[in-house]
């Protein structure tokens, strides 16, 4: 008995994680064959370009890691970086239902941490910003933001290069390059159609949530703004599976995020500036802060009352 080094189908190879999944048997003289019947080209394919998506993504997330380490002052980098964390994040709860489990809880798992980590990084980066689009900031405020942002970036660089988070990372970009697909799936693949049947299921889901939500629920507006979000990223780069038309719901997914992350982020700054408040901060600055923060909080109201919030 022999095995194939390489099993193909229709001049595709089988990556690695598909390929290891199956047994082969050889017949005196006829080529290799699979023990179970084999899926249909259509469903095998299928299998092929999810895997290929997520392996492509965890290469794309190793890559803007290596951007940040090698230049964490620029913002964009980390924000690259966070932004491709969770779309693989999204990729990999989107085949929950056919993906081994224990290997897709632990990949959700340590992505949900990593992506913690640079979550106030990111928020003091948006407050900057905002700061410094502010033609009345003065050079302390401006100053006194950018110091906190930095401080936290420092953090964060840190954390990223422990040893402990470098393990985590590594086990994660591992698992992403080599799904192991439940059995029925690994034998007989997985129909195009039952993974746009999912995704439909989950954008019809965010919508009803949308059209329900009340944004003065802080909780409930930033966990639909998050699965607004998992939609838009699986739309988007697992189109040659869910159909051209995918796109037009990411789309859609737009706009709703934009005027969730509005919300979000007046909340987030709010929350920034209350606690920058209760240091001992020099009077020019803290009254700058106080004159932020009621700011935000009429945007808050604004967006509240066009949105008729309870």
């Amino acid at each position: 008995m022999t095995k194939t080094s390489k099993a193909t189908r229709h001049g595709k190879a089988t990556p690695p994680a598909l390929d290891q999944q199956h047994k082969y048997k050889r017949s005196a003289g006829t080529s290799a064959q699979r023990l179970a019947p084999g899926p249909a080209a259509s469903d095998w394919d299928t299998l092929l370009q999810l895997q290929a998506t997520i392996a492509q993504t965890a290469e794309a997330i190793e890559e803007r890691r290596a951007a940040f380490v090698a230049n964490p002052n620029d913002v964009e980098t980390i924000h690259r970086f966070r932004t491709k964390t969770r779309t693989l994040r999204s990729l990999i709860a989107f085949i929950k239902p056919w993906h081994n489990k224990e290997q897709n809880a632990q990949a959700q798992a340590i992505l949900k941490e990593i992506v913690g980590y640079t979550s106030r990084l990111r928020e003091l980066d948006v407050l900057e910003k905002h700061v410094r689009a502010n033609p009345g900031s003065s050079s302390k405020l401006i100053a006194f933001c950018a110091k906190e942002a930095a401080d936290e970036r420092a953090k964060v660089l840190k954390a990223l290069m422990s040893k402990r988070v470098t393990r985590l990372f590594q086990k994660a970009m591992f698992f992403a390059k080599s799904i192991r697909w439940k059995k029925r799936y690994a034998e007989l693949g997985l129909s195009a159609s039952v993974a746009r049947a999912r995704f439909d299921a989950l954008v019809e889901s965010v919508r009803a949530d949308l059209a329900d939500l009340d944004l003065s629920d802080a909780e409930q507006t930033h966990d639909v703004r998050k699965r607004a979000k998992r939609a838009r990223y699986v739309a988007e780069f697992c189109g040659d599976v869910l159909g051209s038309d995918a796109v037009d719901v990411a789309k859609s997914m737009n706009v709703h995020q934009d005027t969730l992350g509005d919300v979000c982020d007046a909340r987030a700054n709010i929350r920034l500036l209350s606690e920058f408040l209760k240091r001992d901060l020099p009077k020019s600055v803290a009254r700058e802060l106080i004159h932020m923060r009621t700011h935000n909080e009429a945007l808050l109201r604004s967006a509240l009352k066009a949105a008729g919030a309870k």
